[in-house]
């Protein structure tokens, strides 16, 4: 049953919220919620084109996409999508997460931000081998809708990292390929990530670029195994470098694309359950090749696609207009099995009837002027791997028949980060805290467009200049904020050392093309920056479950593994409310547990964050700790109770943390400021979490608690105050809405 979403609004301000409620009462507003409550759980079908524009597709023609600027004037034709549009509602101001496709789709499985994962540098996966983006232990979209009842699947161009088997068991590694075993299983892809059925290619398939072998997966496996019939060829940078199948046809991977996303329609509607299907073409994709830049086919379901797109003034599209015909073409085969296929949990219906379809693309146009205005960013600045608005602004337009099939217009601010926890709404899923961390439930603002959305928004990735590839975009309403590189990637050369600095800052209703002179920082613009900090440093976005824990710690995360301090380590907190503390402990590692990359170097996607081990064997100290809990005052730093947990007395043992009862409790304030310390001495035995994450989830907060900042203590001075060592000396923000997983306490 779908629950009140203005519930899951974390950031509205009371005027709204009293708007929200009047319109709650509202009949109109009741009769769809009662609407959704009496209804099934809809199918689910999610196309997302590659590098396609807002102006590539005629659904946007005539459309001013922001308060100044000017009409869409010319886009190419695609009709199924422009007639979609009109039974449907267009967003004008939905975004993909990143400017790139790795990042993108990392982001819209997860629900986590596009620069969390360990894809710092840049927002697409390198040529070559690439490690799996996500890690097994991440809940993933389909994993969330798989557990209510869903059958999952995905067609396309999967490119988030798969692991291959090198014939021992352990992930492939060589650049071309040479040590892959066709005959064993995928270790990691896919069908490991929630889908239950896979049809596709692990990446992008340029020939003068990309190593992958060009032979298709089915689910874990390669559809084609003998190496002896597999033939070398690539281009250019790449000659002889690429492997491919004996039947590989590039031009032909999009319809085969389109006859598996039609199987798995009809095979998933037998089922008598919903299902969810992931489509992702590599249309329109470069895939350049001996031929050309694009590998058009000749038809696409029976229609001719190469040489016949056109420009809505009449002139040809050329062939990468082709390969946007393609998709317009799929995407209307995809809908006519939807309207053709019956209904098995509502006979006499179509499909149609209760499917929630959305198209749009993973970022911006791949062709334009890189610093400039383009018609295929539908006017806007950039294109894609840019962090201007053309780069990252991308068609959105869902329907679904009698809530979202007026042919509306929403002009809310929305991210494909956002997919995640608005369809969790939907279906009535309760996102456990530790899933989706970024993902704003979005579903009220698709209700009713009129409501206007003040959370914020952030995209990742700008490549060359004039900002560094780690840049960070914000957008909250129509004010943008890009923040210099270095806060995604602390050590990006010429960064900000993990801080976040404006750079440039828009009124996009002024200045649409983000043309303007942006050196004046306000202190909106400053508020908007200190939120993306403790955004990022925290770790997650969107207001989090309520916990009933009395634990200050909830849940340890996963960040990397240290023992390699002297002296106190720990952080200062504030209270929401008063509370008493009855305990103080500490966090125990597992007796197999290691880090996994030297704690003061610099961290590589060989070398992801690990969560922590579980198993029976038991968990141990090795030396004394002494769990100390302080106020502070100004300058002043007053000692309120402290416990020493030993070998012999280590506590009472919680799940991954040991507890010590105080003799006497301590009443603690609201809005006072307080610290946690635990000592530590290099190489005693006894591991704690690094306070910074590189790709792995933090450490989950009990809500009545706000974290100021990590620290070291040096010499038993509680007055002095260091950064716990990280790589290099950073800047003293780094520090910020951070904690290491050692000491902790529990509240009465």
């Amino acid at each position: 049953m779908l629950r009140n979403p203005s519930k899951r609004i974390g950031y509205r301000s009371c005027i709204i919220l009293m708007r929200s409620y009047v319109y709650w009462v509202s009949f109109f507003f009741v009769s769809s919620f009662a609407i959704l409550a009496e209804s099934p759980k809809p199918n689910i079908l999610f196309f997302m084109a590659d590098d396609m524009g807002i102006g590539d597709t005629s659904a946007y023609l005539g459309f001013s996409l922001l308060k100044n600027a000017a009409p869409i004037s010319k886009t190419l034709k695609t009709p199924n999508i422009e007639k979609f549009s009109k039974r449907g509602m267009i967003f004008t101001d939905a975004h993909a997460p990143a400017s790139m496709c790795s990042s993108t789709r990392y982001s819209l499985l997860t629900g986590r931000l596009a620069h969390r994962s360990y894809l710092k540098k840049q927002g697409w996966l390198p040529h070559g081998p690439n490690r799996p983006m996500i890690h097994k232990s991440l809940i993933t979209l389909p994993e969330m809708l798989q557990r209510n009842g869903y059958y999952t699947g995905a067609v396309g161009k999967y490119h988030v990292g798969m692991d291959f088997d090198d014939g021992h068991g352990k992930p492939a590694d060589e650049f071309d390929y040479k040590d892959v075993d066709f005959t064993r299983p995928i270790l990691d892809g896919p069908t490991h990530h929630g889908f239950m059925e896979f049809f596709g290619v692990p990446g992008n398939t340029e020939d003068s670029l990309d190593t992958e072998p060009r032979i298709f997966i089915r689910d874990d496996k390669w559809t084609f195994a003998d190496r002896s019939k597999m033939q070398w060829g690539g281009i250019i940078h790449r000659e002889g470098q690429v492997l491919y199948g004996p039947d590989w046809n590039l031009s032909e991977i999009g319809p085969e694309f389109l006859k598996n996303g039609l199987q798995f329609i009809r095979k998933a509607a037998a089922k008598k359950s919903p299902f969810f299907l992931y489509y992702v073409p590599a249309a329109n994709h470069y895939q350049r090749n001996v031929d050309g830049d694009y590998a058009v086919p000749q038809t696409i379901d029976d229609k001719s696609v190469k040489g016949e797109s056109r420009f809505t003034d009449g002139a040809g599209g050329g062939e990468r207009g082709d390969m946007i015909l393609e998709n317009d073409i799929a995407f209307g085969a995809l809908l006519r099995i939807l309207q053709e296929t019956d209904d098995p949990r509502n006979p006499g219906h179509p499909l149609i009837d209760n499917t929630l379809i959305i198209f749009t693309s993973d970022n911006g146009p791949n062709v334009g002027d890189n610093s400039g205005t383009n018609e295929e960013s539908g006017g806007l600045r950039g294109k894609k791997a840019k962090i201007w608005e053309g780069g990252h602004r991308v068609p959105f337009i869902l329907s679904w028949k009698n809530r979202f099939d007026q042919g509306l217009t929403n002009r809310n601010l929305f991210s494909l980060t956002d997919l995640f926890a608005t369809l969790a709404e939907i279906i009535g899923d309760d996102l456990g805290p530790s899933e989706a961390l970024d993902s704003l439930q979005s579903f009220t603002y698709w209700v009713d467009p009129k409501l206007e959305d003040p959370r914020p928004r952030y995209f990742f990735c700008h490549l060359g200049p004039p900002y560094e590839n780690d840049a960070i975009a914000i957008r909250q309403k129509s004010k943008k904020v890009i923040v210099q590189g270095g806060l995604a990637q602390a050590w990006t050369p010429k960064g900000t050392q993990g801080t976040a600095t404006s750079v440039a800052c828009y009124d996009l209703n002024q200045d649409p093309y983000e043309n303007a002179d942006f050196s004046k920082i306000d202190d909106e613009t400053q508020r908007m920056v200190t939120k993306l900090i403790k955004i990022h440093n925290q770790g997650y976005s969107r207001d989090l479950n309520d916990s009933q824990s009395k634990n200050l710690i909830v849940d340890d995360g996963w960040h990397n593994l240290r023992n390699d301090v002297t002296g106190l380590i720990g952080f200062q907190f504030k209270l929401n409310i008063d509370q008493i503390v009855s305990h103080l402990g500490m966090w125990d590692d597992h007796d197999r547990e290691l880090p996994v990359r030297d704690a003061r170097g610099l961290p590589t996607e060989l070398i992801s964050d690990q969560p922590s081990r579980t198993g029976a064997r038991p968990r141990s100290l090795e030396n004394d700790h002494e769990i100390t809990l302080w106020k502070i005052n100004h300058s002043l730093t007053e000692e309120l109770s402290s416990v020493v947990l030993t070998p012999e007395k280590p506590g009472l043992l919680d799940h991954e943390f040991r507890y010590f009862e105080l003799k006497k409790p301590v009443q603690l304030f609201n809005n006072h400021l307080y610290m946690l310390t635990m000592t530590t001495c290099t190489d005693d035995g006894d591991h704690f979490h690094d306070d910074v994450a590189f790709d792995g989830l933090s450490p989950l907060v009990n809500p009545l608690v706000t974290i100021v900042r990590s620290v070291l203590i040096k010499k038993d001075n509680p007055s002095q105050i260091f950064p716990i060592p990280s790589f290099a000396d950073l800047h003293p923000d780094y520090t910020l809405h951070r904690l290491p997983v050692g000491p902790t306490l529990r509240f009465q």
